[in-house]
């Protein structure tokens, strides 16, 4: 699991107190290579939170990335969601542990 690399407060779940570690050494080349490996992704995996933080910044970002984002397929797994509403999303379903 990875939390939080973007920003400083995007997730402090558990005590974690150390959102946006990955900004500072994030340089041009990084980008470079992060966009050629997002263009070769068949899809996107999410779960509720990561989905509800995209749905509401990515359909209108300015960001060299909108395009293969919002392009993909995504798959949001969540036992809480009832519907998705960002383009190119398929909620699936989960189940609580023990049958519920």
């Amino acid at each position: 699991m990875m939390q939080a690399p973007g920003g400083p407060d995007e997730d402090r779940d558990g005590g974690f107190a150390h959102g946006g570690w990955a900004v500072p050494f994030t340089g041009e080349r990084v980008l470079e290579l992060t966009l050629e490996f997002d263009r070769g992704a068949g899809a996107l995996l999410l779960g509720r939170k990561t989905y509800e933080e995209f749905a509401a910044a990515w359909p209108l970002a300015d960001d060299p990335f909108v395009d293969v984002v919002n392009g993909l397929p995504k798959f949001v797994a969540s036992r809480t969601l009832t519907g998705v509403g960002w383009r190119n999303c398929t909620l699936v379903r989960g189940r609580r542990r023990g049958g519920g």
